[in-house]
């Protein structure tokens, strides 16, 4: 100050603060271009995985599907014998279709990819993107789809499956699954009776009414996995 230099200091000085400055926007700079690089190439991981693990849904999804198909025709088939007559009855393999009317397959997604994404917080990734809807909406299906399998099991163990104890021969029908406990029931099945009751009629239309709402909502995330995969394309 003495010697009149302190607005040549204060020049450097804000000269210095200034390179200071620049250097650090460059680093900042090259760090969010790494960083963003990194991001990419996770992304890209992320979709591929989310692509191979839907591919494999959708064949469950066609698997389960089909058993449900089955399950339906063998209780359509039951339905039109309702009030028939005993010789009607007797052409008929009626274990054979009470056995398939009940499918026992579990339909079991993988959801490791989806999984993995949301509980890593790694949804970020794909903000303001297709596969973030699409993603929340397959949750929420999941979560639809459980509701209507339980529905249908309740039925089945509370309602249909007791009715029919005092008239069908488990034993015979487990048969068709090749059980080593099943075989020919020394004990004769009433059919006929069975066949007489509009108990059985409604039991038969409820089941295939709760059957019908499961392939419904099969169709839903078939659809779903279609635009899944289509946006997880990564070729």
């Amino acid at each position: 100050m003495e010697t009149g230099k302190t607005g040549k200091y204060f020049k450097y000085a804000i000269g210095e603060i200034f390179l200071v400055v620049i250097g650090i926007l460059i680093a900042l700079s090259i760090n969010n271009w790494n960083q963003d690089r990194l991001n990419q190439i996770e992304k890209k991981e992320l979709l591929s995985k989310l692509n191979e693990e839907f591919k494999a849904n959708k064949k469950v999804l066609i698997d389960y599907r089909t058993a449900e198909n089955k399950a339906m025709n063998s209780s359509i088939e039951l339905m039109k014998l309702i009030g028939a007559s005993q010789e009607e009855l007797a052409r008929r393999n009626l274990d054979s279709l009470l056995f398939e009317s009940f499918p026992s397959n579990e339909i079991a997604f993988a959801n490791n990819a989806v999984n993995s994404i949301v509980q890593n917080g790694r949804l970020n990734l794909f903000k303001n993107e297709a596969i973030t809807t699409l993603l929340y909406q397959w949750n929420a299906l999941s979560e639809i789809r459980k509701i209507r399998y339980e529905k249908l099991d309740s039925w089945n163990n509370e309602h249909f499956l007791p009715f029919l104890l005092s008239y069908i021969s488990f034993k015979e029908m487990d048969a068709y699954a090749n059980y080593r406990w099943a075989g020919k029931s020394k004990v004769k099945p009433k059919y006929y009776p069975l066949f007489q009751k509009v108990e059985f009629e409604n039991l038969l239309d409820n089941s295939l009414w709760l059957h019908q709402q499961i392939i419904e909502r099969l169709k839903e995330t078939e659809d779903l996995i279609d635009k899944i995969i289509e946006v997880t394309q990564t070729d």
